[in-house]
């Protein structure tokens, strides 16, 4: 990517694409780009140069453009701007592909699993940042920290990325180390079945060299055994581990304070100053949709987050509960998939067994046929789940009049899932 300088971005919008578009940005590139609706992320890009369409157009790639990134979330065959690209003879890279070309040039530590790799990517970086290693970091959410962006960039040699298993996205990237969260099962419209999941973990373990190292949860059995051949020098963390350091978060849940110790292990192994990391972990306030405070309606509390696997959906509501254990919990959830929300029905049935209330909006559609959509809809989910208190809210608007009527002082409500839930959060809280 270096070699170019003027690159369009299709699907510039996307949480991880756009990374790379504030990259390009900021090594004087031009770029340009497109998407199908406007954005918070796509005016901060305008503020920085970017010059941003909102429409798939062939034109908008020119003759003059040098390199086109893409979003995996189109279809080549049908976007227009991928094919006449295509037509023009111009290099075409996916944006893990493209992601994959900054991971070679940097010293790169990548934090992988099921769940918890946002919020430890975030813990990583900052605590780096503060550590004075100066790494170039991208995360799949805004940090405030980050001016609102998931972009740091940094002049030293080291690069901490989130890296996705989806469609094994991750085997672009080249590392030097590895934080190894968890490992259960997911994407299943890809991978089919739990072994094929598994087996792109064991790939990218098998990339890791023999001076580098691989950070690996000890309580999940499938990290542990996908660890046994790794070359690289294996650091553990254990089930004791968040007691012995102790560290202070400032954000909820268990799962966090694991999060922190990954953080805190492979900050360790790159020879940071412990007591700066330390201190960072601790200043840390969460990212974007991540357990993220938005503010007030009703008189009861707005949190916002991005789970959407059963057992993030669980967890997620038993660490709000714990924190606010006086107060009625209300679990809006959106489910993401109709594939996932299938293949997984006999786990979310018992998700969310710690909430006061539940409420189901219609399912968010992505990547499923209408073979997937006639399996489940978010009626039959409702109706499934384990709770007395469960109500199909479906559309958003509807959602949105529930909560008027239901919603009193002093309830804590909790909006979830990976689609488009984010901006009923908003619309609860705009003033």
């Amino acid at each position: 990517m270096q070699d170019y300088k003027k690159i369009h971005f299709i699907g510039i919008g996307g949480i991880g694409i756009s990374a790379l578009a504030y990259l390009s940005l900021a090594e004087g590139k031009q770029v340009t780009g497109s998407d199908v609706a406007e954005s918070a992320l796509l005016d901060d890009l305008r503020k920085e140069g970017a010059a941003i369409t909102i429409g798939h157009d062939g034109d908008l790639v020119t003759d003059d453009t040098e390199l086109v990134v893409y979003t995996e979330a189109i279809d080549p065959l049908t976007n227009p701007e991928y094919q006449r690209a295509k037509k023009l003879g111009l290099p075409l890279l996916s944006y893990f592909q493209a992601l994959g070309q900054v991971s070679r040039t940097k010293k790169t530590i990548a934090v992988v699993g099921t769940h918890g790799k946002t919020t430890t990517t975030a813990m990583l970086g900052l605590a780096l940042i503060r550590a004075g290693l100066d790494p170039t970091v991208i995360v799949g959410s805004k940090l405030k920290e980050f001016g609102r962006k998931n972009l740091y960039i940094g002049g030293g040699d080291l690069f901490v990325v989130e890296g996705c298993e989806y469609r094994r996205s991750f085997l672009n990237l080249t590392p030097f180390g590895v934080v190894f969260l968890n490992c259960e099962a997911e994407h299943l419209d890809y991978y089919k079945n739990e072994e094929n999941y598994r087996a792109a973990y064991r790939e990218l373990i098998d990339t890791i060299p023999a001076d580098g190292f691989l950070v690996v949860n000890q309580n999940d059995k499938n990290a542990c055994a996908l660890a046994e051949n790794c070359a690289g020098k294996v650091i553990t963390v254990g089930p004791d581990d968040a007691a012995k350091l102790d560290i202070d978060l400032a954000i909820l849940g268990d799962f966090n304070r694991l999060n922190a110790v990954h953080a805190y292990k492979a900050a360790k192994a790159v020879d940071a100053n412990m007591d700066e990391v330390r201190e960072a972990l601790e200043d840390f306030r969460g990212a974007w949709r991540r357990l993220e405070h938005k503010g007030a309606f009703r008189g009861g509390l707005v949190i916002d987050d991005y789970g959407h696997h059963p057992t993030e959906v669980r967890l997620t509501i038993e660490a709000v509960k714990k924190a606010y254990p006086g107060k009625r919990l209300i679990c809006v959830f959106q489910p993401h998939q109709h594939s996932r929300t299938h293949q997984m029905l006999e786990e979310f049935k018992e998700a969310f067994g710690a909430a006061d209330k539940v409420i189901i909006t219609d399912i968010y559609a992505a990547r499923d046929t209408e073979e997937d959509k006639a399996k489940i809809n978010a009626e039959k989910l409702a109706g499934a789940i384990h709770h007395p208190d469960t109500t199909w809210g479906k559309d958003l608007d509807h959602t949105f009049r529930l909560l008027q009527d239901e919603v009193k002082k002093d309830d804590v409500v909790l909006v979830m899932g990976a689609g488009s839930i984010g901006t009923l959060a908003e619309r609860l809280t705009e003033k």
